[in-house]
């Protein structure tokens, strides 16, 4: 008879809100933690596993006594610690950088406590799981994986990331939790069932969602069925001779013979695919919030090497040889005076007083880094997004009144994160001496390419007053003025000036222009005239975007020509008109049906108006507005004149209960291949047939055989379908907030609330190609589309130094002739590093290639390699003679606790 053996896993899967808020969330992790350690008390087999370093942060913080018995049985071995993450998110949404912090700061805060890291990531309940997550898992100290959505129909297996990364992972076949003695007798013989052939499995019990964990009655059903085993008619004697052990994940881990485990590569999706497009607004918000975080991060970094460069520069001048053997610094008194040295551009400019130039080896200062104290606020901000981005509030599923509290502490992170930056740019920029003609304007660039595009910026200016426009050079360019966001008209208090025009930032840099009051010679529309009314198509050079009449939908857009194409009429990736499709969308918050409507209505939007409202030499809008019911839209859609992307800010009132809207873009059947941004990565997919919802973040680009297509990318949402040769960008979706699933969900008594309703706005930039696009343009017009440059006007003063532009990290060839960036390495974020004052530099490469390339950093040059779509993680020490080091995700060496 075959012998099975099961490992009994006693847990309390605990969702901190849900039908719930936080508060009661926090009371059921305390009630659920006593509980456990009582019945250790009472049954001297009994383990108890848990997830999420969040809920040890709650008991530390409320009940320290508890605390200090969880370590007890901790170091005993009888409660055992997975997840190895703040808390259980969802798996899909969530921006790279939000994963790795999750293990970051869970990881570092377990070995502070514990004294050890957790091996084994758990999301039971989490709504699929991406493909890069073995990568993540693997760099964060965890070499396995425990999830249950979806249920697979191999139980146990490897899993494998795009890089080769690999975990061993479970998908559980049955429930996580169980109620009284029936559904855990029930669990045990689903698990069974679904794992014939396997000698050994895991199988869960405990009451969960809101807490409880193991009850007594659990505890005496396992105990009652462990006396059978064995006897004339034992329970389970159809599946063999089965034994039943209260154990742990690690023990089951340690029992099983890998060797036979079959490996499965890509990610777990479409689990509760309503949620990858419910309550936009958080959606949009947390996105926001992500970006904000990690652009302070960076600017942050960048004040550290503007005030690391300062320093060098001061220690060099003070110096009596260095500053005697140059010519603008002669006197020995003067040079050893700082604010001689840091106020006067003579000095800055000379070799003695800047920096050790790239690859030389000079004597560099002992200063390392000077750091805002405001990196100590980084943490608790992180914190905050990752509990918001738990698997029910970001996937849309919790009540009203938990989402208006998430939306709360969403915000405040935005605005905690922005006053980061704004005092991160006013760092760097009064370090710098801005004295000259006329006013700074100082423009940032966070990426690790160079920005060449338009920049829009708004300033306080006398409303009668002439402008002219100076670029770092301190040459005059051409700007067209536009309306301002303050509506005013009034000639004294309408003294706001806005203006768009071509800018170059240099990579993880800044440059700075200058707004001068003088009479312009290359301003255009200053009276914001429209120089071409025509408002039925936008063209420059490089693409044509046309619309119908009679609609206002957008019917062509062509990439007018490209190498490949030579002398052809070019490529347009329209086959048809685009539209906002109207669905009849009655499934629940997680998109079940539950035996109701979701159908297309094949209703279209009503044309209400639609005119050119900028037109001039540098770019042209035009403005859609159109209408359905009670629904409006405005769409504006804009081209610059050296544009090859079609840029459009939507501006949505939703007034529909139980209705979802769709952009589509009629691209053909040819166009079958998807390739679609995940976090710290990029998903490619052949949809064919299937045309339900695939997620994606802020690119998509769809394409033919022969590589034409069209890229979209968005700044907010995360659903996309094909259908009928349609691409589709779902934009909105008004389900009831979190009714349950039963067969009476809906009651014509109760008062319902539905998301999405009122107004959004987002924005999408098409982009058309004619051959392949490199991954490198996906990304630069998701940059450009989640917003590519922060500026500041900023007043004339002195400083340290008189620079006009400035490149703090980039990446470029091994060749020092090589004219070119390296497109597919890309800087994706600089921060402090958590246990010193060194830099820590994460980059990813994105076209699937193994590359070699130099990564210069702050004046010096770094030879680096990295494997194909891998997350690469680097540690530039506080003393920059240091060689570069590679470290894991939790900023320490590779061999480091592992």
């Amino acid at each position: 008879m075959e012998k099975k053996e099961l490992y009994m896993i006693g847990n309390s899967h605990i969702d901190p809100v849900w039908f719930w808020n936080w508060e009661e969330g926090m009371q059921e992790v305390k009630a659920t933690y006593a509980s456990a350690l009582e019945r250790m008390k009472e049954f001297e087999d009994f383990k108890f596993t848990s997830t999420s370093t969040l809920f040890f942060e709650w008991i530390e913080g409320i009940l320290p006594e508890m605390f200090e018995e969880i370590k007890q049985r901790v170091a005993e071995g009888r409660w055992e610690i997975t997840g190895g993450w703040f808390l259980e998110p969802d798996c899909i949404l969530p921006c790279g950088e939000a994963f790795v912090r999750q293990g970051l700061y869970a990881q570092r805060y377990l070995k502070s406590r514990f004294g050890r890291l957790c091996t084994i990531g758990s999301n039971v309940d989490s709504f699929g799981h991406n493909h890069v997550l073995p990568q993540i898992l693997k760099k964060s100290g965890m070499d396995a994986y425990v999830f249950m959505r979806p249920r697979l129909d191999t139980p146990v297996f490897v899993w494998e990331g795009a890089d080769g990364s690999q975990v061993n992972a479970i998908s559980l076949p049955a429930e996580y939790t169980t109620w009284f003695h029936e559904p855990t007798v029930k669990n045990i013989e689903t698990t069974l069932e679904r794992t014939k052939g396997y000698e050994k499995m895991p199988c869960c019990y405990g009451v969960g969602n809101h807490g409880g964990g193991p009850t007594i009655e659990n505890i005496n059903s396992i105990l009652s069925l462990q006396k059978a085993s064995g006897t004339p008619g034992a329970p389970f004697a159809a599946y063999g001779d089965v034994s039943l052990r209260f154990s742990s994940y690690t023990e089951f881990l340690e029992d099983l013979d890998k060797s036979r485990l079959s490996v499965i590569k890509g990610p777990f999706e479409k689990v509760n695919e309503g949620c990858y497009s419910i309550d936009s607004y958080f959606k949009s918000l947390n996105r926001l919030a992500e970006r904000r975080l990690i652009e302070a991060d960076c600017l942050m970094s960048m004040a550290a090497c503007a005030a690391t460069a300062a320093c060098a520069a001061t220690a060099a001048c003070a110096a009596t040889a260095a500053c005697t053997s140059t010519a603008a610094c002669t006197s020995t008194a003067a040079c050893t005076s700082t604010a001689a040295c840091t106020s006067t551009a003579a000095c800055a400019a000379t070799a003695a007083c800047a920096p050790t130039p790239a690859g030389t080896s000079g004597e560099e200062s002992p200063a390392g880094p000077e750091w805002m104290k405001q990196t100590e606020e980084m943490e608790n901000l992180w914190k905050t997004l990752l509990f918001n981005e738990f698997h029910d509030t970001m996937g849309g599923t919790t009540i009203k009144q938990a989402r208006e509290e998430a939306i709360m502490q969403m915000s405040g992170v935005c605005a905690g994160a922005g006053k980061i930056k704004a005092l991160a740019i006013q760092k760097i920029v009064n370090g710098l001496s801005t004295l000259g003609e006329g006013f700074p304007l100082v423009l940032f660039n966070t990426d690790s390419q160079p920005y060449d595009d338009y920049v829009e910026t708004e300033l306080e200016w006398f409303c009668q007053a002439p402008l002219k426009l100076l670029d770092a050079d301190g040459k005059e360019i051409p700007y067209q003025r536009i309306h301002t966001d303050a509506k005013v008209r009034h000639t004294t208090l309408g003294g706001r000036r806005r203006f768009v025009f071509r800018a170059h930032i240099p990579a993880f840099g800044f440059a700075v222009y200058r707004t001068v009051k003088a009479e312009p010679a290359l301003c255009c529309n200053n009276q914001m005239e429209i120089d071409n009314p025509a408002a039925n198509v936008l063209e420059n050079d490089f693409i044509r975007a046309e619309f119908d009449t009679q609609t206002g939908a957008l019917v062509s857009l062509v990439e007018k020509s490209f190498p490949e194409n030579e002398g052809t009429e070019g490529y347009d990736a329209l086959k048809g008109a685009c539209s906002i499709r109207v669905y009849r969308d009655e499934r629940d918050a997680w998109g079940g049906l539950q035996g109701r409507r979701y159908e297309d209505r094949n209703e279209t939007f009503r044309l209400i108006s639609m005119e050119k409202v900028e037109s001039g030499k540098i770019r042209e809008v035009i403005r859609v507005r159109t209408a359905f019911e009670g629904t409006t839209l405005e769409q504006l859609y804009s081209l610059g004149a050296q544009e090859k992307e079609l840029c459009v800010e939507n501006r949505l009132v939703f007034n529909h209960t139980w209705t979802l809207l769709k952009a589509a873009f009629p691209t053909g059947k040819a166009c079958s291949h998807t390739e679609a941004e995940t976090a710290y990565g990029t998903l490619e997919r052949t949809i064919t047939e299937d045309i339900s919802e695939f997620y994606m973040q802020r690119f998509l680009d769809v394409s033919d055989e022969d590589g034409r297509g069209l890229a979209i990318a968005n700044d907010g949402k995360y659903a996309f379908n094909m259908e009928d040769g349609r691409t589709q960008i779902t934009l909105c979706r008004s389900a009831i907030y979190a009714q349950g699933n039963s067969p009476e969900w809906y009651n014509e008594k109760e008062s319902y609330q539905y998301t999405d309703i009122g107004p959004q706005t987002f924005h999408l930039i098409l982009k058309p190609h004619g051959k392949k696009l490199p991954r490198s343009e996906a990304y630069r017009i998701a940059k450009k589309a989640n917003g590519a440059y922060e500026y500041l006007a900023d007043s004339a003063h002195p400083g340290r130094e008189q620079i006009t532009q400035k490149s703090f990290a980039g990446v470029r060839g091994t060749d020092d002739r090589a004219a070119c960036d390296v497109s597919n390495v890309r800087i994706m974020l600089v921060k402090k590093c958590e246990d010193d004052n060194s830099f820590i530099i994460r980059l990813l490469e994105t076209e699937g290639k193994d590359t070699a390339f130099m990564l210069e950093f702050n004046g010096r040059r770094y030879p680096i390699q990295i494997g194909h779509e891998e997350i690469l993680t680097l540690k530039i020490e506080e003393n920059a003679q240091q060689p570069v080091r590679e470290v894991n995700l939790l900023e320490w060496t590779l061999k480091k606790d592992q």
